[in-house]
């Protein structure tokens, strides 16, 4: 008979799909997972949202991912909320971009574009699904809307797994990663 079995155990080597705890001091105690191994160093992404915070202030997506808030906010406040032993280990927090949650499809072509595969484990729906505080939340990506098209909005994922845009200065949920030394 095949079984799958979820255990804990000490390892030097996280391999895609293994799980980690982390307690952010002033936000709970969330799970993240391995999406990618290299040589940089392993990325781990939340398996659930971690808070709501908009992209930006003001409704505007000018500067892109690079020059907003979210990314002055998570390296500001969500870093340092990481546990010491841990945070000495981040290299990068940032949101994951449209290419690693959905790839490269038709609607990708209405944003900022990424060179980036799709995680495999985002490849079923189930897992872009997320909640905050009980509810089914949308939440963040990367990338901003091309000029073209608006310069207000941000990619996101909506509460049911399937690919969005909202408003910059809107309250989505942030479902971070970041990229952990070898």
């Amino acid at each position: 008979m095949k079984v799958a079995r979820k255990v804990q155990f000490k390892t030097n080597e996280i391999c895609v799909g293994d799980q980690i705890n982390v307690k952010l001091h002033g936000f709970g105690k969330f799970t993240a997972t391995a999406q990618k191994v290299t040589d940089k160093g392993i990325l781990f992404l939340f398996d659930e949202v971690i808070a709501r915070h908009p992209m930006n202030e003001s409704n505007t997506n000018k500067g892109g991912f690079g020059g907003s808030d979210m990314k002055k906010w998570l390296n500001e406040v969500v870093l340092r909320a990481f546990p010491d032993k841990l945070r000495n280990k981040v290299t990068e927090i940032t949101l994951p971009t449209y290419g690693e949650i959905f790839g490269h499809d038709d609607f990708y072509e209405n944003f900022e574009p990424d060179n980036d595969e799709q995680f495999e484990m985002m490849k079923r729906r189930g897992n872009r699904v997320c909640d905050f505080e009980d509810d089914w939340c949308w939440w963040w990506l990367r990338n901003a809307v091309k000029q073209e098209f608006s310069s207000a909005l941000f990619a996101c994922v909506r509460g049911y797994g399937r690919p969005g845009y909202g408003d910059a200065s809107g309250s989505f949920g942030v479902r971070p990663e970041f990229w952990v030394v070898r």
